[in-house]
């Protein structure tokens, strides 16, 4: 991320909720806009990216009747678009290096059937199990996701053992 001092003057009085650390990403014809950093990574060109959340408004049907809901989308910008806001935290962020696994990773598993499992499971980062939309995570991160109701370690990986005992 580069130091841009003269976009710090302009920084609203309040930034918006987010579950992650905002940047301020410039798009191609100049708009900025915050998105969240879910994770940083580093290319095989030595290139940084950075794989970022926006919210958009979004029709979701709820009782027979459309309401605006908010969903979110993702994408990835180069690290060169992307500007630290002052006073967020990024030490969190997940990094990931062309290459390397990362030590967890937290898939979002995507179900067709009325058979439905876990909102979230985490894997080991070298799991060869991991079937649907996944991201790296931090150590504390993946116990915070195994402590959710909703989550459940990988039957494969069987990534609770380490994480519960080195607690």
């Amino acid at each position: 991320m580069n130091d841009n001092q003269d976009r710090d003057q302009e920084q609203p009085a309040s930034l918006p909720q987010a579950d992650g650390p905002l940047v301020d990403v410039t798009l191609p014809d100049g708009q900025h806009l915050f998105a969240v950093v879910k994770v940083r990574r580093k290319e095989p060109d030595g290139s940084w990216w950075y794989q970022l959340e926006i919210h958009l408004p979004s029709g979701t049907e709820v009782r027979g009747q459309l309401v605006d809901e908010p969903a979110p989308v993702a994408f990835f910008a180069p690290a060169s678009r992307c500007d630290p806001i002052q006073g967020q935290s990024y030490d969190q962020v997940p990094t990931e290096r062309h290459g390397v696994a990362p030590a967890w990773r937290i898939e979002e598993p995507v179900y067709f059937t009325a058979d439905v499992g876990p909102a979230r499971i985490v894997h080991r980062g070298d799991c060869r199990a991991v079937r649907d939309v996944s991201h790296p995570a931090t150590t504390e991160q993946a116990r915070a996701v195994l402590e959710q109701p909703d989550a459940a370690p990988c039957r494969v990986c069987r990534p609770d053992r380490p994480l519960r005992v080195t607690a």
